[in-house]
């Protein structure tokens, strides 16, 4: 049988297993939220295509190439979910390896357009009803737990970028951006991407992230990310967790301390 969204839609262990979709109609709500959009959308072409040429109407829609748009889609999430390689992929779904690369670069730039428009910090209100017991009675002031992460690139032709995107940290060419998870386990926050040589103190002090946070905040994160004294400019706390030593289990004296 050919590997398809119709051949696991009712089968919920599957559906979240390969999408991350809790139920189909779930994956439903989300593709349709993109579907008008999808329907003319420019396929990307490498460095002749732009992001912001992805939706220019009047091309010719995704929908008349050999899978459907809801193909598409469900393709790109398997791919996000499980990081499939795209010769399997092309396998699973009958087509090109190259098609394959295609589809996820058109329909990720599409969904970065689309939902970057959603608001996803919560309110210091919205925080606190959904706070773990754990942080409430720890760290009830917590706002959000940030970190940077960063992501492999291809080694750039300039030397200059060569230099701006190296990590000492990962000892390659990389982008890093700052992430934000409300203490519920929600991402909040997402900055834009730097180049990899970037500090994470530079990172925090651009990101925008600052102007959200409210005086009585507190922000949490690594022992490493020296930001506690632009913080305080901005009546913000910073929360540096106790780490564990010699592998032991943390214990209460542990968090109070």
């Amino acid at each position: 049988h050919v590997f398809s969204i119709t051949r696991i839609k009712d089968d919920e262990k599957l559906l979240s297993f390969y999408t991350g979709f809790s139920s189909y109609l779930m994956f439903l709500a989300c593709f349709n939220l993109l579907r008008e959009s999808a329907t003319v959308m420019r396929s990307w072409q490498g460095s002749r295509t732009t992001p912001d040429t992805l939706q220019q109407h009047g091309m010719k829609p995704g929908s008349k190439g050999k899978l459907s748009l809801m193909e598409q889609f469900f393709l790109v999430m398997v791919r996000l979910r499980l990081g499939l390689k795209e010769v399997d992929l092309a396998d699973r779904f009958k087509i090109h390896p190259s098609t394959v690369s295609r589809l996820v670069t058109t329909w990720i730039n599409l969904m970065y357009h689309k939902f970057q428009q959603l608001p996803i910090w919560l309110s210091r209100q919205r925080i606190d009803k959904l706070m773990p017991p754990s942080f409430k009675q720890w760290y009830s002031t917590t706002r959000v737990v940030i970190d940077c992460t960063e992501f492999f690139i291809n080694i750039p032709l300039s030397l200059t970028r060569q230099s701006a995107t190296w990590s000492a940290y990962k000892n390659h060419n990389t982008v890093k951006c700052l992430i934000g998870i409300a203490p519920h386990g929600h991402v909040t926050f997402v900055s834009p991407v730097f180049e990899g040589s970037v500090s994470d103190r530079a990172i925090t002090q651009q990101s925008g992230l600052i102007s959200l946070l409210e005086r009585g905040d507190s922000v949490m994160a690594d022992k490493w990310f020296d930001v506690q004294d632009i913080l305080i400019e901005h009546g913000v706390r910073l929360n540096i967790p106790p780490f564990r030593q010699g592998g032991r289990q943390m214990i209460p004296q542990d968090l109070a301390s």
